[in-house]
């Protein structure tokens, strides 16, 4: 796309918000990048595809793995809206809070539920190109919407990347303001190729393996070395729910460690199955009512049975959450 008449300013813009005073080192790098989250699968279909799709144009491809929108925030959306692209100016949203990670059902809000997030890093140089706008909050039919560097300069960004309490220990007063100006989102229409797109992060080196093995072949090449593990430095995940934090595979069985949240009301129940394939013989486990542990959980083939290839898959309530690759002749188990 060709640039905007006023790209310069708001390149400057962007620069002046980096150095701002009062953005401190957590937050200085957000100015840098646009950000969008999907569940795994859906961000694989994205680099596998090339290209990401409104929520018109994926449903109409039948191309959405795992919904995480609220069903009565997306009933609300207008058919013009619902054929935009939409990123974020920040991480971890009040959308991102309330979906974010595989949770027991009882902990599912609003109906939203992003099992596996990964996080798309997309360069602000974007917002210079000509056919991107940006909402000023969350998208509705009331919400101001402008192009240009004067709109850009306008909004709040104070309160777009604010990241401190709202609840009643906070600015209770500004609540409502603030949370919806942590929605402000940048508007693409139809569809937006991934020329701008730097950096894909997961959660943790399982959830990284699990993208790689869901990638077909060019994407996997393409983006291995852009496809990133979180530090923890850029406080990208709100790190809620439960995840699989640390795999080891062998050819006796599979051990897997999880992130326990402190509240262990959080760690479950669930119904976990694990399927491993791939060999002259397929094994299941499953335990419908699992709780996560501290503990690593570790699972032996049955009969000392000793394999050389094969390929698991974690499910939690149905949902994928490892999906992992034992390769006996590598030398490492990287997926590639």
């Amino acid at each position: 796309m060709p640039h905007k008449h006023d790209a310069a300013a708001i390149e400057a813009h962007l620069l002046d918000l980096e150095s701002a005073d009062w953005l401190e080192a957590s937050r200085d790098w957000w100015p840098r990048f646009l950000f969008r989250s999907d569940h795994v699968e859906n961000a694989a279909d994205i680099l596998n595809r090339g290209e990401l799709l409104s929520r018109a144009a994926a449903s109409d491809g039948a191309l959405i793995k795992k919904d995480s929108g609220s069903p009565q925030h997306i009933a609300q959306l207008a058919p013009t809206h619902r054929r935009l692209v939409r990123l974020y100016f920040r991480p971890r949203t009040p959308t991102q809070y309330s979906n974010e990670g595989i949770r027991p059902h009882k902990k599912i809000k609003y109906g939203a539920h992003m099992p596996v997030p990964v996080y798309l890093l997309f360069s602000s140089s974007l917002l210079m190109e000509q056919g991107v706008s940006f909402s000023q909050g969350r998208l509705t039919a009331t919400s101001k919407l402008g192009n240009s560097a004067a709109f850009l300069r306008k909004m709040n960004f104070k309160d777009i990347y604010h990241n401190r309490s709202v609840g009643r220990l906070g600015e209770s007063h500004r609540r409502a303001e603030i949370l919806n100006a942590r929605h402000s989102e940048i508007l693409v229409q139809d569809r937006l190729c991934l020329e701008h797109l730097k950096y894909v992060v997961c959660r943790s080196g399982p959830e990284r393996d699990t993208l790689l093995n869901l990638l077909e072949p060019d994407a996997r090449d393409n983006w291995v070395r852009r496809i990133l593990e979180d530090d923890g430095r850029g406080r990208l995940f709100h790190k809620l729910g439960t995840f699989v934090n640390n795999v080891h595979l062998s050819e006796g069985g599979s051990q897997f460690s999880f992130h326990c949240p402190p509240d262990p009301s959080w760690r479950g129940p669930f119904n976990l199955e694990i399927e491993w394939s791939g060999s002259s013989k397929d094994y299941i486990y499953s335990d419908q009512s699992f709780d996560a542990q501290e503990s690593p959980f570790t699972m032996e083939f049955p009969d000392g049975v000793m394999l050389q290839r094969y390929n698991v898959i974690l499910k939690l309530n149905d949902d994928i959450a490892y999906f992992g690759k034992f390769r006996k002749d590598d030398s490492f188990l990287e997926p590639f």
